[in-house]
């Protein structure tokens, strides 16, 4: 609907401005060739109009016939510079004899003397219009204008120069920095920033990475984590419990349940030795979990870890959306947690 009316504007912006641009240009048209008759006809007419009226100047059929003469001699001209949009033009006498004693009128102004005397003959001016071409050209011309603003770049706003003047400071140029402040959201922006400040100043990176949707992915033969396409280091257990939870994430609702002090997790042991054990995990910690279990004080130690890491990486503010979120059991009165990020938000697990 939005984009229907803006259409609609477009093409009444279109019309109005064709009609207005036929109507200047047939305006100038006639004042181009008034302007090239004058001339010509100042140059032609004064002497023989001196010579046809000289002394009988109160001879009114004389005048008539002079007149009349000069509106048949007057029906077809073309000027000198030829003006293809016109296609035909007469004048008219409208005052054969002025000598500054009554108003006169007209698109034409002949002087001549009558003796010593000036005098002046006035004609109007009246055009035949090439319309079609008219019409066309100037119809042309409204849509190129349309065109070239719509081409035109947006006047830039207080907030997006001082978008422009931080990308710049952070070693773009002023041109890559106002495209990028016209292309990325403000969101988008904080991961462009804080890519830069993490892969060492590498700006086709950090827009690729700013460009990303939201994003884990695991890489179990470098034991490597990117976050929003910005790689995050891990140890390798944290690396690995971090891991473990995504995968939770993606078999289901993700909530695992902090295990008893007491009663350590030997379900969930097994799983986290197995994934350890495929890719390289760290001994001590794949024996602790063989002797020990899942306990409940191992998950906190490394969550917290994954944490500070994530936070030192990204600032908190966006490392939230990867990180954890926690709810009390209502029946053990102990917490669970999985981790924020939605499954439709992508983590990808590379062996």
């Amino acid at each position: 609907m939005f984009l229907n009316r803006i259409h609609r504007y477009h093409v009444l912006l279109w019309v109005l401005l064709s009609i207005g641009f036929c109507a200047l240009a047939a305006w100038q048209a006639e004042r181009s060739l008034a302007r090239d008759l004058s001339a010509q006809l100042n140059q032609s007419l004064p002497e023989k109009l001196a010579l046809a009226l000289q002394a009988r100047l109160s001879d009114d059929d004389l005048s008539q016939w002079v007149a009349h003469r000069l509106d048949q001699d007057l029906q077809s001209l073309t000027p000198a510079s030829g003006l293809p949009l016109v296609r035909h033009c007469a004048a008219r006498v409208t005052q054969l004899v002025d000598d500054g004693g009554a108003a006169a009128w007209g698109d034409i102004r002949v002087l001549w003397h009558m003796g010593s005397e000036p005098r002046s003959t006035w004609l109007a001016l009246d055009c035949q219009y090439n319309w079609p071409l008219l019409a066309a050209s100037q119809s042309l011309l409204a849509l190129l204008l349309i065109v070239a603003i719509a081409l035109l770049p947006r006047p830039l706003s207080r907030a997006q120069r001082g978008r422009i003047a931080q990308l710049t400071e952070r070693g773009l140029s002023p041109l890559q920095a106002r495209s990028v402040s016209e292309t990325l959201t403000d969101d988008q922006l904080l991961w462009f920033d804080r890519a830069l400040q993490c892969n060492g100043g590498d700006t086709d990176q950090a827009l690729a990475a700013a460009a990303m949707d939201h994003q884990l992915e695991f890489d179990c033969a470098s034991q490597q984590v990117r976050v929003h396409g910005i790689l995050v280091k891990l140890a390798k257990t944290p690396f690995f419990y971090y891991l473990w939870y995504a995968r939770l994430r993606q078999q289901g609702d993700g909530w695992l349940l902090n295990p008893p002090v007491n009663r350590p997790d030997r379900e969930g042991a097994d799983s986290l030795i197995e994934l350890m054990s495929e890719h390289g995990g760290h001994a001590k910690s794949i024996n602790d979990l063989r002797d020990n279990g899942l306990r409940a004080k191992t998950l906190d130690q490394n969550r917290n870890k994954i944490r500070d890491e994530l936070i030192s990486a990204l600032g908190e503010d966006l490392a939230a959306a990867y990180l954890f979120e926690s709810e009390r059991d209502m029946k053990s009165g102990r917490y669970r947690y999985r981790l924020a990020i939605a499954p439709a938000q992508a983590i990808f697990v590379t062996i």
